[in-house]
């Protein structure tokens, strides 16, 4: 399955984005974009300064994607495409697991009187003690971690909006 990608300088964003299709890949700590019909644009995750939902309201109907802000100034919007036949909401869920898991998944974190290591099971955090495994509360986990993961999980409750509506 494919999204639709589009980056461009901060300082110039363009009037009319030309989105391209692309599959992406996670290699050691570099996200790599497969642009088609060809090019590539890949990045250290660790560049990524910033990551927001946004709804791409140029389009009818409006789409939601994600912005990421590069340390070197550069923006890249992800987004899924209307063909349903190329195109699927879990690759972008996908991209935002793969964007946010290496920042939370084995980090140590202290829950009330344990001191575990922070999973992702699925789209939730579990923490990993020596009494076994403990679901445990997002709001609950302090520091930068617990942002990263308060982050993560309100970017994956944005994304599947138009999914719960139509329900």
């Amino acid at each position: 399955m494919f999204v639709e990608i589009v980056s461009y300088p901060s300082t110039s964003p363009p009037k009319f984005p030309k989105f391209r299709r692309a599959r992406f890949r996670l290699e050691g700590k570099r996200l790599i974009f497969l642009l088609r019909p060809a090019g590539e644009l890949s990045f250290n995750i660790e560049d990524i300064k910033e990551v927001e939902g946004i709804t791409l309201s140029m389009f009818n109907p409006p789409r939601k994607g994600i912005k990421l802000v590069l340390s070197w100034g550069q923006e890249v919007i992800v987004s899924v495409g209307k063909n349903p036949l190329i195109y699927d909401k879990k690759e972008l869920l996908r991209l935002v697991s793969l964007i946010f898991g290496p920042f939370i998944d084995g980090a140590t974190v202290k829950f009330k009187e344990d001191t575990g290591t922070l999973k992702l099971v699925g789209n939730r955090p579990v923490l990993m003690t020596n009494g076994g495994i403990i679901e445990i509360d997002p709001t609950k986990i302090e520091g930068e971690i617990g942002e990263k993961v308060r982050k993560f999980l309100s970017l994956l409750e944005f994304l599947s909006q138009d999914d719960e509506k139509k329900e």
